[in-house]
């Protein structure tokens, strides 16, 4: 665009010296031509570029590691009119790792067309996100631009490649926590709800819930209920080391709910804040695996066995399984 800028002033200023030398009417339709020119120019160029807008997309919006994923960066523009140039910065981050790399985007001749395709580097796992800066649109000479209105990002999931283990032997018995009081109770809570019973104590009624579910809800102290099968990992390290770590902690996720195992994971976030998910389904697994691919993790600490008091289940005692590199062990 400064070659443009700078062309336009050599041509306004060749205009200006031919009407100084040249008191005729060509001179001076010369000049006015050289200062309308830009005018015009924005007046035609206005309507495509007030109106035009910036979408990115991801194709496809899941993939796992080692596949190779396409951004796509699409241009509207109000009744088709056509643009003459677009410049955009575009950077792509991993949120898990941190990993970022930018590039500056040029489009021009721009009408109705199929998307551009980008590919998206994905050499670790993570969410990918795509976002779109410093947006300008240009007049058709090139002289004029307006900035663009705000884009949204687009994000690309990179799933771990889940590494197939035997689950351990967890526990048999009725005392399994659900995901409604797992999402009640939190780690160090010495109770858990279940249906009366006859000849249970009237003191051990939970009156309000009681009141709230139209039955009889007592509390039911949670060691006389089978230890909650907990994963627990550290999520630090570098890329990867967190490739192996999560694929090892989404095979034995999988593992435990192919043989109907209810579960809990646990991990530190980058603030030493713990992070507790259960995991009774896909979805849930899916919903655990996008919070722990979509917060940045450090290179080094905090670790769980510095706060053991967190690495009680949702309702007691966990039966404990801890991902490492070097595999998962269970521990009561």
């Amino acid at each position: 665009m400064i070659l443009r800028r700078s062309a336009y002033a050599l041509a306004l200023l060749g205009a200006l010296l031919f009407h100084i030398t040249n008191d005729n009417y060509l001179g001076q339709f010369l000049l006015a031509l050289c200062i309308a020119l830009p005018l015009l120019s924005l007046a035609l160029s206005l309507p495509g570029m007030a109106g035009c807008r910036l979408e990115l997309a991801a194709a496809p919006a899941e993939l796992d590691l080692g596949e190779q994923g396409r951004w796509l960066v699409s241009i509207q523009s109000p009744n088709g009119l056509p643009l003459s140039r677009i410049c955009v910065r575009l950077t792509g981050k991993d949120l898990l790792t941190g990993e970022q790399q930018s590039r500056k985007l040029i489009l021009s001749g721009i009408a109705r067309r199929r998307p551009v395709e980008l590919a998206a580097a994905a050499p670790h796992c993570g969410v990918l996100e795509l976002r779109a800066d410093k947006c300008r649109v240009w007049d058709y000479l090139g002289l004029i631009s307006l900035p663009m209105a705000p884009v949204r990002p687009a994000r690309m999931v990179c799933r771990p490649i889940p590494v197939p283990v035997e689950p351990p032997a967890v526990p048999e018995g009725s005392g399994a926590p659900s995901s409604t009081s797992a999402a009640r109770l939190g780690p160090g809570e010495d109770f858990d709800l279940r249906p009366y019973r006859p000849g249970d104590p009237m003191r051990s009624v939970h009156w309000k819930l009681s009141s709230k579910w139209d039955e009889l809800i007592v509390r039911e102290r949670s060691d006389t209920l089978v230890p909650l099968p907990l994963l627990t990992l550290d999520r630090f390290g570098p890329p990867e080391a967190l490739d192996r770590l999560l694929g090892r902690a989404l095979g034995m996720s999988r593992a435990l709910l192919a043989v109907q195992k209810p579960h809990a994971v646990l991990w530190l976030d980058r603030e030493g804040q713990p992070q507790l998910h259960t995991v009774e389904d896909e979805k849930q697994l899916r919903d655990c695996l996008l919070a722990l691919l979509s917060t940045p993790a450090p290179l080094t600490g905090p670790a769980l066995d510095d706060v053991p008091e967190l690495l009680g289940g949702p309702d007691g005692p966990a039966f404990r399984i801890h991902i490492a590199l070097e595999g998962g062990n269970g521990h009561d």
